[in-house]
This record gives C-alpha cells, sequence and structure tokens, in this order.
C-alpha cells in the first residue's frame, strides 16, 4: 500500500544560501499559479476584447463569477468588499484548482498543513486590517473587552486560534479525501475510482473552497461589525 507522508516530500535544492529544499507542495502550487496566471492572460488579452454590451457564452459564466465574490463577499464585509473582492476571488480560484489537482495524478498542496496555514494566517492578518481600518487600532482593542473587560482573555485566544482552526479544517477534509481515494485504488484499481473520484475529490474540493471563503468572511465580518 502507498504510503502517505504528512510532511512535504522535497523534490529539488536550490544551490544557493546553503541550499533552499523544494518540496512537492511548493512545485505543485507553481503549476496551480501558472495555470491561474495563463487563464488570467487569456482572459486580458483574448476574451476581454472580445466581451460585447449583451453578454454571451464565455463572458456570461465570467461577468457571473464576477457579480458573485463582489455580492457575496459584500454581504459580510459591506463598504469593504470593493477592496477585499478581488482576493477573495483569486483565493477561490487557487483553492478550487489546488483541490481537485488530483484529477490529473498531482498531489493538492492543500494535503500539507503548511499551505493551508499560511492561507489562513492571510486571513488572520485581513481579519485584524479591516478591523483596525473600521474601528481604529483602540476601537479594535477595545472590542475584546465587550461585553465584559472579563472575557478579554478569551477572546485573544479566539481569535489567536482561528488560523489555526480554518488551517486544519480544510488540511484535514482535502487529506482525507485524498486517503479514501488510495484506499480505494488499492483494493479496486479500476472504474470504481473514476465514479468516487466525482465526490471525494471534486465536490469535496470545491465544498471545502467554498467554506473557507465563507469562514474568513464571517471572521473579518465580525471584526468589522
Amino acid at each position: 500500500m502507498k504510503v502517505i507522508e504528512i510532511n512535504p516530500e522535497v523534490w529539488f535544492t536550490i544551490p544557493i544560501l546553503g541550499g533552499i529544499p523544494v518540496t512537492d507542495a511548493v512545485c505543485v502550487s507553481w503549476v496551480v499559479v501558472a495555470g491561474l496566471i495563463i487563464f488570467a492572460v487569456i482572459i486580458r488579452f483574448w476574451c476581454l476584447p472580445k466581451f460585447n454590451e449583451i453578454p454571451r457564452g464565455f463572458q456570461n459564466i465570467i461577468e457571473l463569477y464576477v457579480e458573485w465574490i463582489y455580492k457575496y463577499t459584500g454581504d459580510s464585509v459591506h463598504e469593504f468588499s470593493n477592496g477585499l473582492a478581488p482576493y477573495i476571488g483569486t483565493l477561490a480560484l487557487y483553492l478550487g484548482l489546488a483541490n481537485i489537482i488530483e484529477l490529473v495524478g498531482l498531489r493538492p498542496p492543500t494535503t500539507y498543513i503548511v499551505i493551508t496555514l499560511a492561507l489562513s494566517i492571510i486571513t488572520f492578518v485581513l481579519i485584524n486590517y479591516y478591523g483596525i481600518k473600521k474601528k481604529g487600532l483602540l476601537g479594535r482593542i477595545q472590542d475584546y473587552g465587550k461585553p465584559v473587560p472579563v472575557i478579554a482573555p478569551v477572546k485573544v485566544i479566539t481569535d489567536l486560534a482561528i488560523p489555526v482552526s480554518l488551517a486544519s479544517r480544510l488540511f484535514g477534509n482535502i487529506l482525507g479525501g485524498l486517503v479514501v481515494m488510495e484506499l480505494v485504488r488499492e483494493l479496486i484499481p479500476v472504474v470504481v475510482p473514476s465514479f468516487l473520484s466525482l465526490y471525494f475529490v471534486l465536490f469535496d474540493g470545491l465544498i471545502q473552497t467554498f467554506i473557507f471563503i465563507t469562514l474568513s468572511l464571517a471572521f473579518i465580518g465580525e471584526a468589522t461589525e
């Protein structure tokens, strides 16, 4: 049976500063990012000039996605949606592709806690950035003492636990799907894995993407209330 490592595997080393190890998680992330960059370039220089006043075909899909991202972001963070929506839209595309990349034989980078933790730390930074932007530094600090000052330590611990919780939830669900699919391939190597991958890879990957961006927006929205 194939052994699934929790720690990233070093694929090669960059010979500078004593050698910088590059893991499979980083390499697959580069593949995902490269794919998104190519997609963005095609949209910008090939599709966008052909867009019409009345959308048709692929233009409909693009406009529906952008409209949904701005509306969904606006429902949580209201006046900050214009600044935050591009990041949320990009995050959704990155996670969506990263989570389902197993369909082409690559291990999802989100099956490594270091990747999901990095994304969660960005969310944590945005929570405090928009909280301070909305209420000021003093107002953000005073939030920890509401409704009574005695609960301030609990709220601080709760906030510090947010990136750990987000990272662990995404990591655990995607890794769990990977483990299940490997077990299925070992037991029934033909036909069945193709059908089960529709759920354990495609559906689960996309639903975990939705959950991650939803929780991120919920935490940011809470900080700006």
